[in-house]
């Protein structure tokens, strides 16, 4: 059986930068009455620019790239979402710094926006959702730096919560989340809508710096909820929580406290159509890599399926990061889907350096069309052991974009680079349509029961 919507993938862009996908809580597509809008990170010759393409989903067609301004380096690129009444709120730019926003100046079209608005100060990755009155709700990383960009001596860098209400302006909320030790964090977090469109969902992976500096750095994935929009976060069960939370006092899938254990990953949440939260993440050891899902189990905490051996026999063996991409999410017919990285494991050990963006990396999906009792999958780009395809991002609905029954992915096809400036890459920027449920059946190799 064919599909008629289905068709291969597309280039968007062949100036796409070490990180042109990168950060898979930045949602970058958005659905909405029959136009799919995209955004990405280029780097030309002479520095990095934030663009996008729209596709319009009757004719197949693809308009012409718009540039919505530069960025500061390859961590600057942005994050996409839609209001109710059609217009686009995109953010993006810095890394350590003020975010640089803007509204499209007209509804359902990513070619022309509104001036710059600049707020916050040492901020980078940001995450936008919108509200069902129409208020912007951001969070990201927030350092603390010295006039030379270098970090403040004891700096515990935090994660914030900020608001824009329909026509007013950006103003901190709260910090959420705060590392437990001076020097770099990373947070990683995504945040999903309740039912209600009011409940905040919220997963993060917490990455610290060991205080013991011969030390691995410490990693943690946890869980937040809010029943009102941010204001006030308890756990799962409906504890509160005294903000801002640590790896202490999250909500706690797992942890590795002592920088001794298994590198841990996550990837953005989704609610089910139950309202029913679902968190990925990966535990990465030495000579092992595990996928797992984890959903709310009441008094007993978090009830964990391992997903590893659903993974397709191409990729069996493999590791799986999803620090180097993937999410998951719910599209309108109720199919889940999940998407993450997987490489060759390095048969002299565990060397995170060397795996971030290997060029053995691709991009697994795995799906479910029954409430998730059985899984199939797939390797969703054509391997190619000479180039890295990954930094999948996956189409999530932020608020007012149901996610159509083929929800789009866009990855990087190419490597990292060497830092954080490199240019003139020519990375590949793919667009990668999910086949619908008719199409199944052609693509599945691993079909397997849930248990």
């Amino acid at each position: 059986m064919q599909d008629q919507t289905y068709s291969e993938p597309q280039n968007l862009s062949s100036q796409g930068s070490g990180r042109a996908t990168a950060y898979a809580e930045h949602n970058k597509i958005v659905t909405l009455d029959g136009k799919t809008h995209v955004v990405w990170l280029d780097a030309d010759k002479e520095r990095f620019w934030v663009r996008g393409r729209t596709l319009d989903r009757d004719s197949g067609e693809w308009s012409a790239v718009t540039t919505m301004g530069p960025a500061e380096d390859n961590h600057g690129g942005p994050g996409l979402t839609v209001d109710s009444r059609g217009y686009l709120h995109i953010i993006y730019f810095p890394h350590h710094g003020p975010f640089r926003y803007r509204r499209s100046s007209r509804i359902n079209d990513l070619s022309a926006w509104d001036e710059e608005i600049c707020f916050g100060e040492g901020l980078s990755y940001p995450m936008m959702i919108c509200a069902a009155d129409d208020t912007l709700i951001v969070t990201a990383r927030r350092g603390y730096y010295d006039a030379d960009g270098k970090d403040l001596e004891g700096n515990r860098m935090e994660q914030e919560l900020w608001k824009k209400p329909r026509g007013g302006d950006w103003k901190r909320v709260s910090t959420i989340l705060r590392s437990r030790h001076p020097g770099y964090a990373h947070f990683a977090a995504s945040m999903s809508w309740g039912k209600d469109h009011r409940t905040i969902h919220l997963n993060c992976r917490i990455y610290e710096t060991n205080p013991d500096s011969t030390g691995n750095p410490i990693t943690a994935v946890g869980y937040l909820t809010s029943p009102d929009e941010g204001e006030t976060w308890t756990h799962a069960d409906g504890t509160g929580v005294t903000l801002p939370a640590t790896a202490d006092t999250v909500d706690l899938l797992i942890k590795n406290d002592e920088g001794c254990g298994p590198d841990l990953s996550s990837g953005p949440l989704a609610v089910g159509p139950d309202g029913t939260p679902h968190l990925i993440y990966t535990v990465n050891d030495k000579d092992t890599s595990r996928l797992y899902l984890a959903t709310p189990a009441g008094e007993s905490g978090w009830e964990k399926f391992d997903l590893t051996s659903f993974l397709p026999a191409t990729v069996k063996g493999w590791g799986t990061n999803l620090a180097m991409g993937g999410g998951m999410t719910f599209d309108a017919t109720g199919r889940a889907t999940i998407l993450t990285a997987a490489f060759k494991l390095n048969a002299s050990g565990r060397l995170a350096r060397e795996e971030w963006g290997h060029p053995s990396t691709e991009i697994v999906r795995l799906w479910s069309d029954d409430d998730l009792k059985t899984f199939a999958g797939e390797v969703l780009s054509p391997i190619d052991e000479e180039e890295a395809h990954w930094l999948a991002n996956l189409e999530r609905p932020t608020g007012h974009h149901p996610v159509p029954q083929s929800p789009g992915v866009i990855y990087t096809a190419g490597g990292p680079g060497g830092g954080l400036v490199d240019l003139d890459m020519k990375n590949r920027v793919v667009w990668c349509p999910l086949p619908t449920r008719d199409w199944i059946g052609a693509i599945t190799d691993v079909r397997t029961t849930l248990s």
